[in-house]
């Protein structure tokens, strides 16, 4: 084929994938306003045009010359839209038998399950497919296995059963989670970039914070704890507060995988920080019989510690990287901002009021957050759209969020193979047996469990389960019912930015466009900090509110401290570099100040001042002779 009617043809293409695209976009804007479909047909439809869109572009990249993996992308467009049609149309009868499927859903099964896998390695890299790969080896091969982890094992018609016919595995609920709000949310965050509304935010927040070292992620950060406070949903907050901070921090001189370690590890902070909290910490009141205000109180003090970690990290990497404040030229009144401008911040309030006072689901919140957006950028005319700027938001929204819909369906296979082998209860039981009644083993133990549990499950689920299994073990061992319970809903929370399924990251990979699972580990290495404060509150309920006021403000103190030498210990940085021996006596300083007592925590500051103040000394000298 000459090189004109290949470029023809790709023009053709190119037409198609747009309407494909703008009409995804346009069907999750229905269903926002008018409610989902049935859970498998809206799925099936969300999953099926997102494998198609890219494998649709797999074909037109550049670089993709060869014939025969366009071949293969042609022949897997069209056989997912049969599927997909296929499963919308009979999902009722697929259901009802599940036990005896027929030869052709064991065949379109296979096919779609393949499809998964395959179009996240197009998006995503090798990583996560391989992960998905060995789960489903486990499920088949597990009656092979040591007797610890082994199980009866089961055929390639019981699995491929589960991950195609059930609401689990490729359809499980965590595609669900894409297939209605983090869609809309993705979509308000391109309507916002396109209108140029979110500028309004960039100088509103540049004036607050510009002449501060590291304010960009700063504000990221008290965005996402601000926003987290009446969200309670960790995507929620990623998708409503990334679309404007990211742009801030990427220009201050952060890279993107950094920028979206802080949205991430911010974003997922919103179910500790009260009011709202999410649906666990309802869950946990009427488990525990205490007023709902009690939850929230306890969960204050951690929530502050948790972004107070977040923002001694940015200051760490700020001073490493000599990232500066804006000049004094370039800030912009803040107050002139919010007098000229507050009209756009009206979709974003809405959003919350929508969420936090009304209760509307997140997808109808965000679908009328998107129109408010619409009608106040037609105010004035360098943020007017017109049809081509809603099109270009539409098509643009889509291709946003086609890596966490097939990530969200690959995390599904994971889920329905522990599911089904018992592999995430028989571990967490196994884990518990293995403690002997010590409490900092079982501490761990219970760590582990919930990040396993975790894995794309939600907060609720996780703590249902493990306050089942292990909160009774620790108050056996005098740990107030209220700091066992919290500690396990803790666990459940940071499992959102836990790899290999870490759901926060995947959100905030979809705003960076980052490798989902690079951006998981940097996240979860930003947030080792934020790992150790269920174990400060354990061993210090006083920062549950448990206790004498003065014991309440000597522990908190001294907890910022530990968390601030914890912060420095993971970026390696104070004012100037720290060697490993440096950085092993902050952790040390650190564990100290974790242990009850003034005693201690007097020692640990000693340590640390030892490490820290020689290097303040040598910058505030260099200072004044410069």
């Amino acid at each position: 084929m000459d090189a004109s009617k290949e470029s023809k043809l790709n023009q053709h293409f190119t037409k198609i994938m747009r309407i494909v695209a703008i009409g995804m976009s346009l069907f999750h804007l229905y269903t926002a306003m008018m409610g989902a479909l049935p859970t498998m047909q809206q799925r099936c439809i969300h999953l099926g045009l997102a494998v198609v869109l890219i494998y649709m572009r797999s074909i037109l990249k550049k670089e993709n010359e060869k014939t025969l993996d366009k071949v293969i992308c042609l022949v897997m467009i069209a056989l997912t839209a049969i599927i997909s049609v296929y499963v919308f149309l009979n999902w009722q009868h697929m259901t009802q038998r599940v036990a005896y499927p027929k030869t052709i859903d064991i065949i379109f099964g296979a096919i779609m399950v393949i499809a998964v896998i395959d179009t996240t390695r197009r998006t995503s890299g090798l990583a996560l497919p391989l992960v998905a790969v060995v789960f489903i080896l486990y499920a088949y091969f597990g009656k092979y296995l040591p007797s610890a982890i082994s199980h009866k094992g089961y055929s390639i018609t019981r699995i491929v059963g589960m991950l195609f016919m059930e609401s689990e595995g490729i359809y499980s609920s965590i595609l669900g989670i894409s297939a209605t709000y983090i869609f809309v949310f993705v979509l308000f965050g391109s309507f916002l970039e396109s209108s140029g509304a979110g500028r309004f935010f960039i100088n509103l927040a540049s004036g607050l914070f510009g002449k501060k070292r590291g304010g960009s992620a700063i504000i990221s950060t008290v965005s996402s704890g601000l926003f987290g406070m009446v969200s309670g949903s960790a995507v929620a907050n990623i998708m409503a507060v990334g679309p404007m901070t990211v742009p801030m921090m990427t220009e201050s001189g952060y890279d993107n995988r950094f920028s979206g370690s802080v949205l991430s590890v911010g974003g997922t902070g919103g179910q500790l920080m009260p009011p709202i909290m999410g649906a666990a910490a309802f869950i946990m009141a009427e488990t525990l019989g205490l007023p709902y205000v009690r939850i929230t109180a306890a969960a204050a003090i951690p929530a502050v510690l948790y972004y107070l970690s977040i923002v001694f990290a940015i200051n760490m990497r700020s001073n490493r990287l000599g990232i500066k404040a804006m000049e004094e030229a370039d800030i912009p009144d803040w107050k002139k901002v919010l007098k000229e401008e507050f009209y756009l911040a009206f979709p974003l309030i809405l959003l919350i009021v929508l969420l936090a006072v009304v209760r509307w689901s997140p997808a109808k919140s965000g679908f009328w957050s998107i129109v408010a957006l619409i009608a106040v950028a037609q105010v004035k005319k360098e943020t007017r759209m017109d049809l081509k700027k809603l099109l270009d938001s539409l098509e643009k929204g889509t291709y946003d969020a086609l890596q966490v819909a097939v990530i969200c369906s690959l995390a599904g296979i994971m889920i329905a193979m522990l599911s089904l082998t018992g592999l995430g209860i028989k571990i967490s039981s196994l884990l518990l047996l293995l403690s002997g009644g010590r409490m900092w083993l079982l501490l761990i133990i219970t760590m582990i469990a919930g990040l396993i549990l975790g894995m794309g499950m939600t907060t609720s689920s996780v703590y249902i389960i493990l306050s089942v299994l292990v909160a009774p073990a620790l108050m056996k061992m005098d740990v107030p019912d209220l700091a066992a319970h919290m500690f396990t809903f803790y666990f459940g929370i940071l499992s959102a930015i836990t790899p290999p399924v870490a759901v926060a990251s995947y959100a905030a990979a979809s705003v960076v466009q980052d490798n989902p699972m690079k951006l998981g580990f940097a996240a979860w290495k930003l947030g080792i900090p934020c790992y150790i404060i269920p174990y400060m509150f354990l061993y210090n309920p006083e920062l549950l509110l448990i206790g004498s006021g003065m014991n309440i403000i000597l522990i908190i103190i001294l907890s910022v401290l530990a968390i601030w030498f914890l912060s420095m210990t993971i970026e390696g940085y104070y004012k100037a570099e720290i060697n490993n021996l440096g950085r092993f006596l902050l952790v040390v300083a650190a564990i100290l100040l974790i242990k009850p007592g003034l005693a201690s925590g007097l020692v640990g500051i000693a340590i640390a001042g030892v490490i820290l103040i020689p290097q303040y000394i040598k910058d505030k000298k260099s200072k004044i002779a410069g």
